[in-house]
């Protein structure tokens, strides 16, 4: 989750990224190469289906290890992008780009649309939504996976609140030889939310923010509030909220009983080093990748400016920094 009050903005999901450096990568397609093969790929969570994109090596004749990529909250979709409340755009197509780079370095992986998005939000009851819906969505995407006979080994990839709920998927019980946490808070979210907001607000529009926040998870009237963050307290994510800010996710890492990469990035200014530390530290057996130029969607900057970072948002051809996928793959790899 990201709030910008300078160009009031709130986007659930997105940060943004700052101008490339001159001697950046060529810049990249938005359509996957011919080095991958992409098919229609949907599975079952409870009443819904939720549909999906499988990436595949173009060529193989084994069985291949699966990583199935979970999207950060907000209206993000398979690829990575979203429109958030107030129409702001996060076009970086990270998860598509990802998908199409782990293909094309041997490792399948799918992707697909939370059942926010699409025809799905028709099916379901946004008032009574609950962040265990979205980690039984991700465990039921690793249980078809694990199932097919094609793949070798089930991977979950989860990036910002994602990672959050592939953590909790595996810690109850979804099947997975590891997982990846990319951009995952350390602390709970309203301590997350908090920091960013104060990096923007004066202290007196703090303490608005902390009583309004409060009461809206009482189930009261928000009161007084600066008007840029009223569509964080709308009534329709209210049960979301308040299930989201009992996650603490420094003691899930800690009960986890699986290998687990974490990464970072070292400009990302929605989730900090601090996060980062606090999972390896509550996680020893974890192992911790920082990308010191990437933002909080794997684009280099330079700066953590905010709306400088804002500027690569809307731009897919922008390549992700070149470290991330030999860092997932490597990783992949090398698990038992």
């Amino acid at each position: 989750m990201f709030v910008l009050l300078g160009a009031q903005t709130v986007n659930a999901q997105g940060s943004a990224s700052s101008t490339a450096p001159s001697n950046q990568p060529a810049r990249i397609d938005t359509v996957h190469p011919n080095t991958v093969l992409e098919l229609p790929y949907s599975f079952q969570s409870g009443s819904l289906t939720l549909p999906g994109t499988l990436a595949l090596p173009a060529t193989y004749a084994k069985p291949v290890p699966v990583a199935l990529i979970v999207a950060g909250s907000g209206p993000t979709d398979r690829n990575g992008n979203s429109v958030g409340p107030l129409k702001a755009q996060n076009n970086s197509n990270l998860y598509a780009i990802l998908a199409w780079q782990l293909a094309a370095q041997g490792i399948a992986s799918v992707r697909y649309d939370k059942r926010v998005i699409g025809d799905n939000i028709q099916k379901i009851d946004l008032p009574s939504i609950s962040i265990d819906d979205f980690i039984a969505d991700v465990a039921a995407g690793a249980r078809r996976l694990a199932a097919d006979r094609r793949f070798s080994k089930v991977v979950l990839i989860g990036h910002s609140e994602g990672a959050e709920l592939v953590l909790q998927a595996v810690n109850r019980g979804a099947p997975a030889a590891g997982i990846v946490m990319m951009s995952g808070a350390g602390r709970p979210i309203t301590a997350v939310l908090r920091e960013q907001l104060s990096r923007q607000m004066p202290p007196e529009e703090i303490a608005k923010w902390d009583t309004a926040f409060a009461r809206y998870l009482r189930g009261e009237d928000p009161g007084d509030v600066h008007p840029g963050l009223r569509p964080l307290l709308v009534p329709v994510n209210r049960h979301f909220m308040q299930t989201w800010v009992k996650y603490d996710p420094a003691a899930e890492i800690a009960k986890a009983k699986l290998p687990i990469l974490i990464i970072q990035g070292g400009h990302d200014i929605q989730v900090s080093a601090t996060d980062a530390q606090l999972l390896e530290a509550a996680q020893p057996r974890g192992k911790l990748v920082v990308i010191p130029e990437a933002n909080h969607v794997y684009r280099a900057a330079t700066t953590d400016d905010q709306l400088t970072q804002l500027k690569l948002y809307n731009d897919p051809t922008i390549p992700v920094v070149p470290a991330l996928a030999p860092a997932i793959v490597e990783w992949i790899n090398n698990l038992k």
